[in-house]
């Protein structure tokens, strides 16, 4: 979730391409059909990201959260395609746009991100959300209200949450960016290197510095038994890397081990009812399906219209497991949101119903 993009320039200008499904490895036909199609649910959110699904309700169906990160507001999608805001002033509660935002360049636009990152649900059912520009984890109470969880550690501020992952005994796991900050990391105003932190009942402690991580954390995901901890390190880079870690007891992490590398990887990250790991490459535009064991198993790309002008961006941000049922794949794109029906079930955040 997730920005679920380490924001830099995203090239929209490249050959035109249709979606396609790259099997890499037999296995993908279990989780998959080899002939799945690609369906967009809606359009025109610019930079849409961090996506969770709320499972329906007293008979009421479920439905996709969808953060917007230039729009500072959480919208509601439901799956026939209606939009609807959500959650507003969601990222940023101040009134300081001369200073604050983080500046970004994508395709041919020049934007300040105001909005949020990342969303989630607990497991009480309650909204969990990266209001990145304002430096903060924040909660969705039941009664409207919102909680700040955490936007400080040691009596600094928090750069900017990217994306959070929720273990099974509350604990909320969250990377920190650079999102909040107007002129990045180099541009004077962090008060500590981006790390991934863990809070847990008004707890903040760190748990993978960005020196241990080799890169800018990004994307985070817990595997379906909470045993392992993955991160992306790397989401401009040539190859992109997962680096897996052994969570213990008490939530800390052991020493991280090259989990996976390649396409797909730099943003948004989940784990399927199997243990596979579905993440995003936003640059590239693609998915990518991973097993337990690190084996690459195929990749989703998605469309591209090519050179037409005015440029479009086109980038995988994030992704969700959603229908009541976990079996379709949700994927914010930029400015669109597809789905693709799967085969094996994902996992669906919040309470068990």
């Amino acid at each position: 979730m997730a920005v679920c993009l380490g924001i830099g320039a995203v090239n929209a200008h490249s050959a035109a391409r249709p979606f396609t499904i790259v099997r890499a490895d037999p296995a993908l036909d279990a989780l998959i059909a080899p002939d799945a199609k690609l369906r967009k649910i809606a359009s025109g959110f610019g930079f849409a990201d961090g996506p969770v699904w709320v499972r329906g309700q007293s008979g009421a169906p479920g439905f996709l959260l969808v953060s917007s990160i230039i729009g500072n507001v959480v919208y509601k999608v439901t799956p026939g395609g209606k939009v609807s805001a959500y959650l507003e002033t969601a990222g940023y509660s101040g009134t300081d746009f001369a200073h604050d935002g983080k500046l970004a360049s994508f395709a041919r636009l020049h934007l300040i991100l105001i909005g949020p990152n990342c969303t989630g649900i607990d497991g009480q059912g309650r909204l969990i959300w990266c209001a990145g520009q304002d430096r903060a984890i924040k909660r969705l109470e039941n009664d409207g209200t919102r909680t700040v969880l955490a936007d400080k550690a040691d009596g600094k501020r928090f750069n900017g949450p990217n994306d959070v992952a929720i273990a099974a005994d509350g604990a909320i796991y969250f990377t920190d960016s650079d999102v909040g900050l107007r002129g990045g990391i180099n541009g004077g105003l962090a008060q500590m290197p981006d790390s991934v932190w863990r809070w847990k009942d008004g707890e903040v402690s760190k748990v993978v510095s960005r020196e241990q991580l080799g890169d800018e954390p990004n994307g985070i995901a817990l595997s379906p038994d909470g045993k392992y901890l993955y991160l992306s390190a790397g989401t401009t880079a040539a190859n992109p890397r997962v680096i897996r870690y052994p969570v213990r007891p008490d939530g800390s992490v052991g020493a991280g081990t090259l989990f996976t590398q390649g396409e797909g990887i730099g943003d948004g990250m989940k784990t399927d009812a199997r243990g596979n790991l579905y993440s995003t490459g936003p640059l590239t535009g693609s998915v990518r399906i991973t097993s337990p064991a690190g084996k690459l198993l195929g990749i989703l790309r998605m469309p591209k219209p090519g050179d037409a002008e005015p440029a479009r961006l086109v980038c995988a941000s994030a992704l969700a497991f959603g229908g009541d049922d976990a079996k379709t794949l949700y994927i914010t794109a930029c400015d669109d949101i597809y789905a693709v029906p799967l085969k094996s079930p994902g996992i669906l955040e919040g309470p068990a119903r």
